[in-house]
């Protein structure tokens, strides 16, 4: 069972204080998951955002309604020494096969209605879930409250956005684009010359076989063999990097406090708000 809860939205104290209690009392009596509204991002820079008015039951991330998704899992944990160094070949080897097998598994799996079917076509999605964060802290013994614990996972998350994209463009020359590209472009190639040279140099660039590629749960910035500790927030910015976002929780919260729930929800609803503020649309051309 989710739950959406816009936490911008203008209420009552006493409204919001219920909401939240209500909540709170909830969130181990049933399987219940708070989400937040937010907007799917696209690996491709030629495709705008969406709005995720829809939940994947399979794995609780938030998508467009009679959206196709291909889900897969990187744990990075699985990737590292025992001081915690990334074993970057390896981990590159493993994000190319997910690429890979995603792309394939679009082509042969049986859709459940035409419209998933046709979205299946157009966009070849793929959930490639990135986990183990907070593991990856605590197995290297690093503060997650320190501005540089920070720095070094986002870009280990970079590294693994760019070699996902590379991937995708090496299939989309091989393959073809996903035809969300010239569905985006179709007013654009309907204009002068001059602006369908444009669009056609930004496509032979930039244009991907998969819409998006990357997901990751709000909840995985704790580690998953002890209860949530609150200093491990500071890691949620990581989220950024996500072409959209699971709230699906598995990691134990009963030592919280209500404040403590609530405000892990207002911090995640801060960040989301933020990246749609900086302007991630489709790029200009």
């Amino acid at each position: 069972m989710f739950f959406v809860i816009d936490t911008s939205a203008t209420r009552s104290r006493g409204s919001e204080d219920r909401i939240w209690q209500h909540l709170w009392h909830m969130r181990d009596v049933v399987p219940v998951s708070v989400v937040l509204p937010t907007v799917v991002s696209s690996a491709c820079p030629l495709l705008a955002e969406e709005n995720a008015d829809a939940i994947l039951s399979s794995t609780g991330i938030q998508v467009p309604q009679n959206s196709a998704w291909i889900p897969m899992r990187v744990d990075v944990l699985h990737f590292t020494r025992d001081n915690g160094d990334i074993r970057l070949n390896a981990l590159e080897r493993a994000l190319n096969d997910c690429v890979d097998r995603g792309d394939s598994l679009h082509d042969s799996r049986d859709w459940p209605s035409p419209a998933i079917q046709f979205d299946s076509w157009l966009n070849r999605r793929l959930a490639i879930e990135i986990r183990g964060w907070g593991n990856l802290v605590k197995r290297r013994g690093a503060d997650p409250r320190a501005f540089r614990t920070l720095t070094e996972l986002e870009e280990l998350a970079d590294f693994i956005n760019r070699t996902l994209r590379a991937r995708s463009q090496v299939l989309a020359r091989e393959r073809g684009y996903c035809p969300a590209v010239d569905a985006a472009g179709a007013k654009i190639l309907a204009s002068g010359n001059e602006m369908k040279l444009r669009w056609r140099r930004a496509v032979d660039q930039t244009a991907l076989r998969h819409r998006n590629l990357i997901t990751m749960s709000a909840w995985d910035v704790f580690p998953q063999d002890q209860p949530a500790d609150s200093r491990y927030v500071d890691l949620l910015p990581l989220l950024r990097c996500a072409n959209c976002l699971s709230f699906q929780r598995d990691v134990d919260i009963s030592h919280w406090s209500i404040n403590e729930f609530r405000r892990f929800y207002e911090r995640v609803s801060a960040i989301l708000r933020c990246s749609r503020d900086a302007g991630r649309i489709a790029k200009q051309v």
